[in-house]
């Protein structure tokens, strides 16, 4: 209870008042610190500047060791037969992490290049693929995908989800043989098939995540593929592809993932161009669409549903 709440005080502390930026002068010892006079200002948030200026390599992976161990406590207390302990401050821990890395300057380098990020990615799938459809945690896969989202804009964050994924999560998850980016898509294509409907809006953004690491995706597992292929045709479907005017975007990201994964990691994807053969008619049927057949789909999606609220009337 105690470390529940003091990471909520912590947060707050974090999230109240703007980052400062003052000139830090040298006390009686020698020590850099900020004069009273310029920390007293309003707007000014002495602990989110702290907070930035920690660029110890010791004391990063101290901080992010210590965020992991707590993570991983949420899915390690269900994986064993005697249980164990699970704190319920892991919404909490993840607000500090995404503070971490948007304040500090430092710290998504260094775990990147000197820990292994897997530690956390893990973790933060259970906990998205748990969440999926409980309305009261929409907010925890929020914060997640807003990590994922942060995280998948380096290079390195793609390279290190290469590493092979061992681990058996107490979930339903269908069980496969690749890397921590398979972990990734398939929890990604759960929530999109079978996720709350409050998490639409995110669907741009789970996309961009995986096109932001495909680049990087050095071998994909033969379910990750088919997951993919059938994501392709969701949003490639008349009823999904004209239910509004931007619902092509989430179709045009999943496209430059796969032209990603082609164009550089050919040889290691066999997986994904067999499933992408399979499912040729799909593709094709996006090749030749006009105009005048999309609006010829387009009234029929929509006659259709008419109908059926009428048969219901």
């Amino acid at each position: 209870k105690i470390v529940e709440l003091s990471s909520q005080v912590l947060c707050i502390l974090l999230d109240c008042g703007l980052p400062g930026s003052p000139v830090p002068v040298l006390d009686e010892k020698g020590i850099p610190c900020v004069e009273f006079q310029v920390a007293s200002k309003g707007g000014f948030n002495i602990f989110r500047t702290l907070l930035a200026r920690v660029d110890s390599a010791k004391d990063l992976t101290f901080i992010f060791t210590g965020i992991s161990r707590l993570l991983k406590s949420v899915y390690e207390s269900e994986s064993t037969y005697m249980g164990g302990t699970k704190l319920g401050n892991y919404q909490e821990l993840l607000v500090l992490f995404w503070k971490f890395l948007e304040e500090n300057p430092y710290f998504m380098t260094h775990i990147l290049t000197k820990c292994d990020i897997n530690e956390v990615i893990v973790p933060i799938c259970f906990l998205m693929y748990k969440s999926r459809r409980d309305p009261a945690h929409i907010g925890l896969v929020h914060i997640c995908t807003f990590v994922l989202l942060k995280l998948s804009g380096e290079r390195s964050f793609g390279v290190s989800l290469n590493r092979a994924f061992k681990k058996k999560l107490p979930t339903d998850l269908p069980l496969f043989h690749g890397c921590h980016t398979d972990l990734l898509a398939i929890t990604l294509h759960k929530l999109v098939v079978n996720g709350a409907y409050k998490l639409v809006p995110l669907y741009s953004c789970f996309l961009t995540i995986i096109s932001n690491v495909s680049p990087y995706w050095k071998s994909m597992s033969l379910l990750a593929a088919v997951k993919l292929v059938n994501l392709f045709e969701l949003f490639s479907s008349p009823k999904f592809l004209y239910s509004g005017e931007f619902a092509y975007r989430h179709l045009a990201l999943l496209l430059e993932g796969f032209n990603n994964i082609i164009q550089y990691q050919y040889h290691g994807n066999a997986h994904l161009v067999y499933a992408i053969v399979r499912r040729n008619d799909s593709f094709g049927h996006l090749a030749s669409l006009t105009l005048e057949k999309a609006q010829a789909d387009c009234h029929k999606v929509y006659g259709e549903q008419t109908t059926v609220k009428r048969d219901d009337d």
